[in-house]
């Protein structure tokens, strides 16, 4: 059983010093009207706690209400992001994290440059690219192949991240940048509560592909090659940010 709420929250740890620069760059303040899309449980969204004019969006009700608990000062939503239920311009700055590549992707963007003002910033501040996973020791590659059938069953495209720039040069905005997120191996890492954690999405992701023996088989491996510290796992995360004209 997945717990979401950890999840996401593994997920805003891998790309705190990301989102730090990509605030900075956007030159979000205090006072402004900022709105996340797909918010999911405020992993992200809950470091904006104490300032005014913040909104998250998710269809997920649940998912809401553990936001609300650690952010009673947002203005939550629950509504689909391809419609998102804003005026035009509403917004100074618009983000998503881990979102696009499940939902329509060039087309919650323009939603999400339609209700941002002109000189605003429109942020994905991160997007995995499964077709450019790398496994090692390469016995482990199995892994990504399932993973990236399931997340297409899932409805999501595995292959969002490298699409990004192309979507936001497409869709207009200006001064655009984007990139890939650095990664590090040291042998003590990661902890074993994030493998743990890791784990619980893969098994859910390859329980309909392989056997029971053979997910255990490639579990056992992992563990063993994260202990031994010769694992190396690279999932490319991309970002981009641009601005409204």
């Amino acid at each position: 059983m997945i717990d979401w709420h950890q999840r996401y929250q593994q997920q805003a740890r891998w790309t705190a010093q990301l989102r730090a620069y990509l605030i900075q760059k956007a030159g979000i303040q205090p006072l402004n009207r900022v709105l996340e899309v797909g918010c999911g449980s405020g992993a992200v969204l809950r470091e904006f706690s104490g300032e005014n004019g913040i909104f998250g969006l998710d269809i997920d009700f649940s998912s809401l209400q553990i936001t609300q608990t650690l952010l009673p000062s947002a203005s939550l939503i629950c509504s689909d992001a391809h419609y998102l239920p804003f005026v035009s311009k509403s917004m100074d700055y618009c983000f998503c994290h881990f979102f696009l590549m499940w939902v329509n992707g060039a087309n919650v963007l323009q939603e999400m440059i339609r209700i941002t003002r002109s000189g605003g910033a429109v942020i994905a501040m991160a997007e995995p690219d499964y077709g450019g996973r790398i496994d090692y020791p390469s016995s482990l590659s199995a892994i990504g192949k399932y993973q990236i059938q399931s997340l297409r069953d899932q409805g999501a495209d595995p292959f969002t991240g490298r699409k990004i720039r192309a979507w936001f040069e497409t869709a207009g905005l200006i001064d655009i940048e984007s990139g890939v997120m650095a990664a590090q191996w040291t042998k003590d890492q990661p902890h074993p509560q994030e493998i743990d954690l890791e784990w619980s999405v893969i098994r859910s992701d390859l329980e309909n592909y392989c056997k029971p023996e053979e997910i255990e088989a490639l579990e056992k491996a992992d563990r063993h090659a994260w202990l031994e510290g010769t694992r190396v796992l690279f999932v490319p995360t991309f970002y981009a940010i641009g601005f409204v004209p």
